[in-house]
Order: C-alpha cells, then sequence, then structure tokens
C-alpha cells in the first residue's frame, strides 16, 4: 500500500470551492493564482518525492519556492488555473496527493519527526498510514462539519504537538508494551483551547477504534450551521467536559465492540539514529535545488530525513559528524544549516487571501536583527491574522497580525503572546501587549529576551 492511497487528480479546478479544498486548492489573494497542498503523511519524503517535488517546482513554478508547513506538508505556489492539472498528474505518479490536505476532512496525520529514529522511540508511520487507510474506508470522512486534525508523538516530550489538535496520542511505553495517552478536543483559531486528557493509557491496538470513534463524534455532533463554531472543541464546549467525555467513552467502547480490529505493534528503531541537525528553512521556503539536496540526504542508508513542525527539516545521523559532514557536501542546503533563531511565520499578505499583515517581512527582521538575543531554545510564530496558522497562541512567543487605525489610516498591527507550550502541553501562550508596529514588536521581544524567555521546547 503506497502511503496516499486515495489519488485523484483534476482535469480543472472544481467550481464549488469545497470540492477544490478537498484536493488541497486554495486561491490566492492574487486574482487567478491558487495553491496547490500535497499531504505528506508523517513528514516521511523519500527521495524519488522529493526529487519530483523539485522537477515539478522547476516546471510549473520557477519564481516561487517550495513551501513547508506546520502540519509537514508540502506547498506550491502561484499557480495558475491551466496548470494544476498537468501539476496534479506528476504529482500522482509519483503517490503523492492533496486530497485531503484541506477542507472538511481529516487532515494530514501528523507524526514528531523523533518517531523510529532514536533507540527506546517506536517507528509510528505505520500506524499513520493505518489511520489513514482506516478513515479512507469511512462513510462520510470528506463531508464533516469542519476540518478534523491527528497527532502522533513518539516520545513524552510530546513533539508532535498533540493538545493543539482534535485527537492527540503520545507513545508510552509500560512494563515492556506501548501504548499512547490521549488528548482530545483541542484546537486554535481566534479563540484557542488545549486539549483534555481522554485516556491516561490506551493499548496501541485499540488506537484506531478510538479514531473512529472521535471521528464519529464530530460527524454527528459538530455544528454544521456554523464554521466558526464547528470544531470537535466546540462539541466539547456545548455538553462540557463530564459529558462530553461520557459520550466519547461511549462511541469508542461501541466502535471497538463493532468488529475484529487488526493487532498493532510499534516497532522501534532497529539501528538509532540519535543524533538530530536541524535545518531552518527561513519562511518555510524550500528552493528546488535544496529538495534535490534532502533526496540525496534521503536516500543514504546512514541518515533518515523528516519534515518538523516548523519550517524545519531534521536530518537524524548516527552520529553528529556524519550528519553534518553529509549536508555541509550539498551546496544546496548550505543557508538551511547556518545557526539562526526559529521564527515561524505564516504565508501572511503574500499569498494568503486571509491575511491582514505581512508576516514575511517582519520575520526577516527578526531573525536579523534579533539573532544574538533569542535563545536557542525559543521560537517565534507569527500568524498573519487571529486564525493563528503559525501556533502563534500556544508559543514560546507568538504574534497575530491585525490592523487599527493610526495617523487616520488603517496599519500593520501584531498582538505579543508569551509563555506557551508549543502544543506539548496544556499552556497558551499569555497576552503581553496588543496593537504593536512592527518596531515595537522587536523593542518589546528585546525586553521580554533580557528578562528570560520561558520555553515550551524549541
Amino acid at each position: 500500500m503506497s502511503k496516499n492511497d486515495d489519488i485523484f487528480p483534476c482535469d480543472r479546478i472544481p467550481a464549488d470551492p469545497a470540492a477544490a479544498r478537498l484536493l488541497g486548492l486554495y486561491p490566492q489573494r492574487q486574482p487567478g493564482r491558487w495553491m496547490q497542498r500535497v499531504r505528506v503523511p508523517g513528514g516521511v519524503v523519500t527521495a524519488h518525492e522529493w526529487r519530483v517535488l523539485a522537477e515539478v517546482a522547476r516546471e510549473f513554478t520557477p519564481e516561487v519556492p517550495l513551501h513547508l508547513t506546520t502540519r509537514q506538508d508540502v506547498e506550491f505556489h502561484d499557480l495558475t488555473a491551466e496548470s494544476v492539472p498537468p501539476l496534479e498528474r506528476r504529482l500522482a505518479e509519483a503517490a503523492l496527493t492533496g486530497l485531503g490536505a484541506c477542507g472538511d476532512t481529516v487532515r494530514n496525520v501528523t507524526v514528531c519527526p523523533c518517531s523510529g529514529t532514536a533507540s527506546g522511540r517506536p517507528d509510528l508511520g505505520p500506524l499513520a498510514r493505518e489511520i489513514l487507510r482506516l478513515l479512507q474506508e469511512t462513510e462520510g470522512i470528506h463531508s464533516l462539519p469542519r476540518k478534523f486534525k491527528i497527532s502522533l508523538s513518539a516520545c513524552r516530550e510530546a513533539c508532535g504537538r498533540p493538545w493543539v489538535n482534535d485527537l492527540g496520542c503520545v507513545a508510552e511505553r509500560r512494563h515492556g508494551v506501548w501504548g499512547f495517552q490521549v488528548v482530545v478536543a483541542g484546537s486554535l483559531g481566534p479563540r484557542p483551547g488545549t486539549a483534555m486528557r481522554m485516556f491516561d493509557w490506551l493499548d496501541a491496538s485499540d488506537v484506531l477504534a478510538c479514531v473512529l470513534a472521535a471521528v464519529r463524534v464530530f460527524a454527528g455532533c459538530g455544528d454544521r450551521e456554523h464554521r466558526g463554531r464547528a470544531r470537535l472543541r466546540h462539541v466539547r464546549e456545548r455538553f462540557g467536559d463530564e459529558a462530553f467525555a461520557a459520550m466519547f467513552r461511549s462511541a469508542f467502547a461501541k466502535a471497538k465492540d463493532e468488529r475484529s480490529w487488526p493487532a498493532v505493534h510499534l516497532e522501534e528503531a532497529r539501528e538509532g539514529f540519535p543524533a538530530a541537525l536541524p535545518l531552518t528553512f527561513a519562511n518555510g521556503e524550500v528552493t528546488p535545488d535544496a529538495a534535490e539536496a534532502l533526496a540525496v540526504l534521503a536516500g543514504r542508508e546512514d541518515l533518515r530525513v523528516r519534515i518538523a513542525h516548523d519550517h524545519r527539516v531534521i536530518v537524524f545521523g548516527r552520529d553528529g559528524e556524519t550528519a553534518r559532514k553529509a549536508v555541509a557536501e550539498l551546496r544546496g542546503l548550505a543557508e538551511a544549516a547556518e545557526p539562526r533563531p526559529l521564527v515561524v511565520a505564516c504565508p501572511g499578505t503574500r499569498w494568503c487571501s486571509r491575511a491582514l499583515t505581512d508576516t514575511n517581512r517582519l520575520a526577516d527582521r527578526l531573525r536579523v536583527e534579533l539573532a544574538d538575543r533569542l535563545p536557542a531554545d525559543a521560537a517565534v510564530c507569527i500568524s498573519g491574522c487571529p486564525n493563528g496558522c503559525a501556533h502563534s497562541t500556544v508559543a514560546d512567543i507568538g504574534l497575530v497580525g491585525g490592523l487599527a487605525a493610526r495617523g487616520g489610516r488603517k496599519t500593520e498591527v501584531f498582538s505579543l503572546f508569551a509563555g506557551g507550550g508549543m502544543g506539548r502541553d496544556a499552556r497558551l501562550a499569555q497576552p503581553v501587549a496588543r496593537n504593536l508596529s512592527a518596531d515595537e514588536v522587536l523593542s518589546e521581544i528585546r525586553r521580554l529576551a533580557e528578562k528570560g524567555i520561558p520555553t515550551g521546547g524549541g
């Protein structure tokens, strides 16, 4: 089975916006231009797939790099309507698809990058693929009340960010047996809320039934009339935690008993790859040359390459020297390998029709002007609107863009948050200041850096 079984390249962009989104297509703010998102289960791209992505980018978007997302997906930007069908066909030939990367369905199943790399951490890639296969066979999966997000973490640090997902599973081994802690009903957006704990321990073989139960609760109780209140978290809020938990557990028991579920055995890495070398791609931009270089690394037996959740690609090696030498030999990765502050920015007004602010310009300033001020383990996350796609409201330092009247005209401003748990725990970032100009943002972050920035894990 390929990791993307459902591959339906379109002959033309559907006139129905919902159908287009289901194929991973969104109109950009530039009239007549489109974004194509490609689903990458678990953030694992093979050497062949990296090469195909590079070739497609050179052919269809020669002026615009590939873009990494915070859900381990890859995007093409600045496409014309005419170029979308042949691009999708090229992707399909490599078993790559945008189906389910956007729209009112289960989005990409994310997995923390350390999965299956270091000893003592299980490989959750096969489980992610089993979840996708199960849901692809589930009636109504492409017409949910709204999007549904699933995250799998292979470590106690929970770098899969489970607490900001509709369903988050954190692997843990007890008495020699792998299972999961399970949290449910978290999401971000204009009014964020982190998940609640549902199971302290769930056997790995029960995860598929748990996933099906979660989707059924959402499909049956999600608000289909008001999109702003249509996530699983809003179901939880409407019922209250106690009643919601009882309903969820009942749905899980029913799903578990209605069929014979396959046994799930979580395998640890046979060979350890404990050395992690992060490559940071400013504003998530990966040039075709960089994609080809990543293909070289992904093709080596002594390395593992994973897309993370923060515009980084992690290269895992058996030792640090091997990983560093392999990267240094590839000119396409020279810039990404340079040490720099971790600043994650959504596309902002560069592409997004909903954005209110130019996030990339502010991100570039932060990298240059605060390069020696930000702690190496702190993340600054910048969202161009209150939807918070960059995870700003759970960040170490988060910025949310807006517009305010200054001097008789609308001006870009940012609200500043700090002290979040990065989705690794239940902490939301707390508001520090509102309606800051870009210059004021830099001054305020300098002040926070001098005081010491609490980090949720960089």
